[in-house]
């Protein structure tokens, strides 16, 4: 079961991105699943609140697969380069692994990249096609030609323990909205455990209902939103929520990432989309 989110909000993003403000992520509601966690999320601190949306992550093993896409507007020129996603959060010490690839059926990838959480901390490694090795690589930086970052891909910030809720009072002062996707969020700012070049903080809307990341944004060393991250479609397979695509923007640039999930599979569960929608 899938929902797809109505691109009624495209072309205003479009208008808005060409004056140089920032767009309102695309949004429709998320139908709300059985479970609902608002009472307890009213109650918990801002750092536990992050650790409850971790657990969109399976405790076991993870495989995930699909395309990662770089479009000008209205989906012009598109770049597709297929990517493998392995997660192993909950191991001894966390781990996830990336493959990126030029184009479908690829064996060879273009990079891999191996993530790892030591003391709270993440470190990124890439190695190239020519053995070249490249640790200690940002986690704000992008990954090939498209607008997503490592910190994006692994959801670094949810691990993030300095972290706070907005008042009602700075949402009204930033002119923010506490909701997102139609669903009604808590908006954490949570800073990064050591310093990361460009980005003083994130803020996550944090969905009321599921308690899951809805929405992300990049902040830069000054304040300023410098891009943004949601979630476009979610999906519903035995008894999960499933992110079926994610969309990023950064500001002043006419171009849209999407990371589509073609397939998540784990023990005991398998979610496959066979076709891009």
């Amino acid at each position: 079961m899938t929902m797809d989110f109505p691109k009624t909000l495209l072309l205003a993003a479009v208008a808005l991105l060409a004056a140089g403000s920032f767009p309102a992520a695309e949004s429709a509601p998320v139908t709300k699943g059985p479970e609902d966690r608002s009472a307890a999320l009213a109650e918990l601190p801002a750092p536990l609140a992050l650790a409850m949306a971790r657990g969109m992550f399976p405790k076991d093993h993870i495989d995930v697969e699909g395309i990662l896409s770089t479009a000008e507007e209205r989906g012009m020129n598109p770049t597709d380069r297929p990517y493998k996603l392995g997660l192993d959060w909950d191991a001894e010490t966390p781990r996830a692994t990336v493959e990126l690839f030029a184009a479908k059926g690829d064996t060879e990838p273009l990079l891999h990249a191996e993530i790892t959480r030591r003391d709270g901390k993440s470190g990124v490694t890439l190695t190239m096609p020519d053995g070249t090795v490249y640790p200690g690589v940002r986690l704000n930086t992008p990954i090939g030609e498209s607008d997503i970052t490592w910190m994006d891909l692994t959801m670094d910030y949810l691990w993030w323990t300095d972290a706070r809720y907005l008042s009602e009072d700075e949402i009204a002062a930033q002119d923010l909205s506490a909701r997102t996707c139609g669903r009604s969020c808590r908006i954490v700012e949570a800073k990064p455990p050591e310093p990361v070049p460009g980005c003083s903080a994130v803020r996550l809307w944090i969905d009321e209902g599921t308690g899951y990341m809805l929405q992300a944004e990049q902040l830069s060393d000054s304040g300023a939103v410098l891009r943004r991250l949601w979630v476009q479609r979610i999906g519903r397979e035995e008894g999960r929520w499933v992110p079926r695509e994610f969309r990023v923007r950064v500001l002043g640039i006419r171009r849209v990432t999407s990371l589509w999930v073609r397939s998540v599979k784990s023990d005991g569960f398998e979610a496959v989309e066979e076709e891009r929608r």
